[in-house]
């Protein structure tokens, strides 16, 4: 059986400054840092014992400094994979929350969701998808179990891909991923079924 620990980071300051997000680099939150030191204890209550496990992490100042904490003393373990990263905003990227909704398109005129941008030059569902599923599928060809760090929208991907779901049915996927969770992902031995065992615990 294998198990793939799928971690949001904790709280960031662009989330408490009103800041899009994206690819900006915001730092954890005072209540961040105390949030990612309870998320160790909780990963193992599940079962887990943090220095078996293969460490992947989006280089994103808040992703790496959740990652650091849980793994305090296995720091050296980790791998930082930009595939990781929250989706891309663009030129909107660290701009006050209120102007980026005076110009962007959260929907488009046609159908084709997956290659909509909601702003100058973010990315699209499908480039999104795309990387995520690239990293999903390097990992699912190792053995052992994985703690991956990532973001809200991305991890709603990291799920998908994991079910196999062709990335031309994403366009309208979303799960609500809380900051500083744990979602427990799990494929069988005998029907390599998988399943989402766990959203936000």
């Amino acid at each position: 059986m294998k198990k793939i620990y799928l971690i949001t980071h904790a709280e960031a300051s662009h989330s408490v400054e009103n800041k899009v997000g994206g690819w900006y680099d915001s730092h954890l939150t005072k209540l961040g840092v105390e949030k990612a030191k309870t998320l160790t204890e909780k990963i193992e209550s599940f079962g887990a014992k943090i220095g078996d496990l293969a460490v992947y992490s989006s280089d994103l100042l808040r992703c790496k400094q959740t990652t650091e904490i849980i793994m305090a003393e296995n720091v050296s373990n980790i791998i930082f994979d930009a595939r990781l990263r929250e989706m891309c905003f663009g030129n909107n990227e660290g701009i006050d929350q209120k102007e980026h909704e005076k110009v962007m398109q959260p929907t488009c005129s046609t159908s084709n969701r997956l290659d909509h941008r909601i702003c100058s030059g973010a990315e699209s569902r499908r480039e999104l998808a795309e990387r995520i599923k690239s990293f999903v599928d390097e990992i699912m060809n190792e053995k052992g179990d994985v703690l991956i760090v990532t973001h809200g929208f991305a991890a709603t991907f990291v799920v998908a891909t994991f079910q196999k779901l062709e990335i031309s049915n994403m366009g309208y996927i979303s799960y609500r991923f809380t900051p500083g969770s744990v979602s427990i992902l799990v494929e069988d031995d005998v029907f390599q079924n998988r399943t989402l065992k766990l959203l936000n615990g």
